[in-house]
């Protein structure tokens, strides 16, 4: 580039100073015809030596513009080629794994390639950041109830333990750990796959979130655990996938089931929970999902929806959680242009999720 653009330079400095010449010997001639004629002055070799002279010196003029013409700007166009390297350069260090690598800070069109640059490897480091850690966040998880199975089963060679009801059921608990696992990963991978993917339609909130609710009854029966569907503002149309949105809801009832706070445990001897679709809000619906449950530091609240994550003292224990489930509901709703949310209030905790209505979402 830096070749071209003084071969370019030349090329324009070249015609203009040819244009210049043909202009000024073209001028000279017109002048002396006019002298002699007006002066009846006839051509002499003194005339000749002043024309020879003359043109010599601008030739001498047009060598030494042109080189101090190319001399400045082979020096300007190193000047502004050297960011456009810099930036070369990180590239191509983002292109060998090296996401660390950044354009320099500079201002006008090349600042906004550079903070373009920059924001795309800071993107990068990102997702390289979470990826290494879902990979160990996925082997921790897989490791230990691998690691009990194959505890029993050595048991059960060596004479340790006696096959019975009771080392079947725990091996049917850590296989079944196992499935869901692959079945949240499952879910998490086509979540963060589907844009552009969603089939919308029409839909009834209230009538599809009353069926969902109906399905996790046999549950809520088990725990003593009830919920309460409320509507409030006219409902408008909701365009949506039918299926994403059930998986969305699945998950975040099976969260307030699993985490709702035992009935016999302060502040409350109450087992029920809330949903309320809330239509009130211009061109969104807003749908919240609150119970009872063990408070959450505050600074934990904003992590909740990462992968895995999982709050030591309050959630520890429950096996069957690997910490997925709000993950899947916040790129499910990402998918629909909406916002996901948690609050706590009070021994009270709210998941909430808007949506946009009145017309089909753009993707």
């Amino acid at each position: 580039m830096l070749v071209q653009l003084v071969v370019a330079n030349i090329i324009v400095a070249a015609a203009v100073t040819a244009t210049l010449y043909w202009i000024f010997t073209r001028l000279k001639d017109a002048y002396f015809i006019s002298l002699t004629e007006e002066f009846a002055i006839s051509p002499t070799k003194l005339n000749s030596m002043f024309t020879m002279d003359v043109e010599q010196s601008l030739w001498w003029g047009i060598v030494v513009a042109l080189a101090l013409g190319i001399a400045l700007s082979l020096l300007l166009t190193r000047a502004l080629l050297r960011p456009i390297s810099d930036m070369i350069r990180a590239t191509e260090k983002i292109g060998e794994g090296d996401l660390s690598a950044r354009a320099p800070s500079l201002k006008g069109e090349l600042g906004s390639l550079s903070w373009h640059l920059n924001d795309m490897a800071g993107a990068l480091e990102q997702q390289e950041a979470g990826r290494q850690q879902l990979l160990r966040d996925l082997s921790h998880e897989l490791r230990t109830p691998l690691t009990n199975v194959k505890g029993y089963i050595e048991g059960l060679e060596d004479g340790v333990f006696t096959p019975g009801p009771e080392v079947f059921k725990v091996l049917n608990t850590e296989v079944a750990r196992l499935n869901d696992l692959i079945d949240d990963l499952s879910e998490l991978s086509l979540s963060e796959n589907i844009a552009g993917g969603l089939e919308l339609e029409p839909l009834d909130l209230k009538q599809q979130l009353a069926g969902i609710i109906a399905a996790h009854r046999a549950k809520m029966l088990e725990t003593s655990f009830r919920i309460q569907l409320a509507e409030v503002g006219t409902p408008q149309a909701l365009y949506a996938d039918k299926k994403r949105l059930q998986q969305v809801f699945n998950n975040a009832i099976s969260n307030m089931i699993r985490y709702a706070i035992p009935p016999d445990r302060p502040p409350t001897n109450s087992r029920d929970g809330e949903i309320t679709i809330d239509w009130s809000t211009p061109h969104n619906v807003k749908i919240r999902f609150e119970n009872w449950a063990e408070p959450i530091p505050d600074k934990d609240l904003p992590r909740l929806f990462d992968r895995f994550f999982r709050v030591d003292k309050s959630r520890t224990g429950k096996s069957s959680n690997v910490g997925l489930g709000l993950a899947i509901v916040k790129r499910l709703v990402k998918a629909h242009a909406g916002k996901t949310w948690v609050e706590q209030s009070q021994g009270r905790f709210s998941l909430n999720i808007s949506l946009p209505v009145n017309a089909p979402v753009a993707l």
